[in-house]
């Protein structure tokens, strides 16, 4: 056992006003503040702030008498049974490993519940275009939490080499043939080897979308993500006219605004998903 954990209430009296709290707890290896709540649970009262600074300069101070120790009884609490009846309580132990566990079980609920109240909607492609651009991103920020779109703000620059397609909706009745028109923007962090390497991330923050839809003039837009290395086949389909159909799996819009999930393209109009 550690000295300072023998000493007897009136030895760690005579102590702590002989002389500073910090050198009676450099004594015995500990902090101040070790020592400080030592002298607490054994109702030793210390010497107050101020006191040695006084006492340094020839001031007259007070030293507390040593008072008699109280046993405090156990503290009530309610629907806890008498002492003659009451059980040992079984203390839990939660290790990190469990907590984890739990975080992740939380994070896959709310990723799915979104997921089985989604809509499907169908659109005919009815041209097609590429656009780019390139300049200082805006929404440059080291610092911003990696929160699975982290990639918007990780570079100074912001280059976009777009698919733009667009056309009219099929499905759902409500848009049928209201204006349709979806920009597909490369996404590097969504290669398959990248998206490995970050499986874990994924496990407690799985990700919310890859798009979303925004309402613009008369146009309700899609912004999609896709990935880079898939990019080439899609413009090169484009470019043949084998683009015709796409179906979206996505919130029920809200003021012509909600999140995508998923989205496919066809050459022939298939079934909903």
């Amino acid at each position: 056992m550690s000295d300072h954990l023998k000493l007897t209430r009136e030895e760690l009296y005579s102590l702590v006003w002989a002389k500073p709290m910090t050198e009676v707890g450099q004594d015995f290896q500990i902090s101040d503040r070790a020592m400080a709540k030592i002298c607490a649970r054994k109702q030793v009262p210390v010497p107050p702030r101020g006191y040695w600074a006084k006492k340094n300069a020839g001031k007259s101070v007070l030293r507390s008498p040593l008072p008699e120790f109280v046993v405090k009884p156990p503290k009530e609490r309610k629907g806890v049974l008498t002492p003659e009846r009451q059980t040992p309580e079984k203390r839990k132990f939660t290790s990190v490993f469990e907590e984890r566990n739990q975080t992740i079980k939380k994070a896959i609920k709310e990723f799915r519940k979104p997921l089985s109240e989604a809509l499907d909607y169908t659109v005919r492609i009815e041209e097609w275009r590429c656009d780019y651009s390139f300049g200082l991103n805006p929404s440059y920020n080291p610092l911003h939490r990696d929160n699975g779109i982290s990639y918007l703000y990780d570079e100074p620059y912001s280059e976009n080499r777009d698919l733009v397609l667009s056309g009219v909706f099929l499905e759902p009745a409500k848009l049928r043939q209201k204006k349709f028109q979806a920009r597909l923007v490369r996404q590097d962090h969504l290669d398959k080897k990248t998206i490995g390497e970050h499986l874990r991330r994924y496990e407690e923050s799985p990700p919310k979308s890859v798009g979303g839809f925004s309402k613009l003039n008369l146009s309700i837009v899609a912004f999609l993500a896709i990935p880079d290395d898939a990019f080439a086949l899609i413009l090169q389909n484009a470019a043949a006219h084998k683009i015709n159909f796409m179906t979206l799996r996505g919130q029920k819009l809200r003021y012509g605004h909600g999140d995508i999930y998923g989205y496919s393209l066809q050459e022939q109009q298939e079934e909903q998903w």
